[in-house]
C-alpha cells in the first residue's frame, strides 16, 4: 500500500481496541505494516486490517514484562522487519480514591503504563539508532493537565511517560529519532461509551473549543503525523488532542 508510511514497520501496544485500534488502521491505510502487542485478543483488528488490504501481525504480550516484550520483539522482526515506529498506547485505567488504592493496584498501573513504555523503547531503539531514523510515541492523557479525582495512580503514570519522552528525546535526537507524547482528551471509544455517562461527554464537550466529542480517529490522525517525516523537527513534546478543552 502507498502512503506517508509506505515501507515502514510500526509496532503498537494496545492495538486490539479503542484508540490503539484506530492508530493501527490509520497507519495501515497509509502504507505501514504493523505489529500489535496486546494482552487482549487482536482478532478484530487483524480482520479489519485484512479487509483494508493491509498487513499486520498480532502478538499476545504482557508489556509489563521485559522478557515478554523481548520475546515478541524477536517475533516481530522475523515476521515483518525491525520497526522504526514504536507507539505505546496500552494502559491500565480505573477510578478509585487514593485512600482506597492498594499498593498492588498502584504497582500494576505503573507496570503497564510506565514500565511498558520503558520495555518498548529498550526493545526497539537499537534498530532505530542503526537506521538513524525513528519515531517513538507514548500515549499520555489530558488528565495530566486537568486532573480529575479518583485517578491519582493513572495521572501519575501518564506524567511519568511525559517525563520519559523528554529524557529520551534529549538522548536520541542525534540519531534522527524523535520522541513525543500524544495526550488524548475524553474519546468515544467503545469502553468509554459503555463506562462514561452521556452527561459527562456533554459536559466535556461544553468546555471544548471544538463542539463535538472526540473520536478514536482524531487521535489516530495526530499519531500518524507524529510518526511521519512531517514531524521530523518535533521532539520531546506533548501534543494535547482534546478539542481545545485544555491549553498547554
Amino acid at each position: 500500500m502507498s502512503g506517508r508510511h509506505a515501507g515502514r514497520v510500526a509496532v503498537i501496544t494496545g492495538g486490539s481496541s479503542g484508540i490503539g485500534q484506530a492508530i493501527v488502521l490509520r497507519l495501515v491505510q497509509e502504507g505501514a505494516r504493523v505489529a500489535i502487542l496486546d494482552i487482549a485478543d487482536s482478532t478484530e483488528t487483524l480482520a479489519l486490517v485484512k479487509s483494508a488490504g493491509g498487513t499486520a501481525v498480532g502478538c499476545k504480550c504482557d508489556i509489563s514484562s521485559s522478557e515478554a516484550v523481548a520475546a515478541q520483539a524477536a517475533r516481530v522482526r522475523e515476521a515483518l522487519a525491525d520497526p522504526l515506529i514504536v507507539i505505546h498506547c496500552a494502559a491500565m485505567q480505573f477510578m478509585k480514591p487514593f485512600a482506597e488504592l492498594s499498593a498492588q493496584e498502584w504497582r500494576a498501573t505503573q507496570a503497564v503504563n510506565v514500565d511498558g513504555g520503558f520495555h518498548m523503547a529498550k526493545a526497539f531503539m537499537s534498530a532505530m539508532q542503526a537506521a538513524r531514523w525513528g519515531r517513538i510515541i507514548m500515549v499520555a492523557s489530558s488528565s495530566f493537565f486537568a486532573p480529575p479525582p479518583r485517578m491519582s495512580h493513572y495521572i501519575a503514570s501518564k506524567g511519568a511517560l511525559i517525563g520519559l519522552v523528554r529524557g529520551l528525546a534529549a538522548e536520541l535526537g542525534e540519531f534522527g529519532i524523535t520522541v513525543n507524547a500524544l495526550a488524548p482528551g475524553l474519546t468515544r471509544t467503545r469502553a468509554a461509551i459503555a463506562g462514561v455517562p452521556q452527561a459527562h461527554f456533554d459536559f466535556v464537550k461544553s468546555r471544548q473549543s471544538v463542539k463535538r466529542n472526540g473520536e478514536p480517529e482524531d487521535q489516530a490522525a495526530a499519531c500518524s503525523f507524529l510518526a511521519s517525516e512531517d514531524a521530523a523537527f518535533m521532539s520531546g513534546q506533548t501534543l494535547l488532542m482534546d478539542g481545545g478543552e485544555g491549553h498547554v
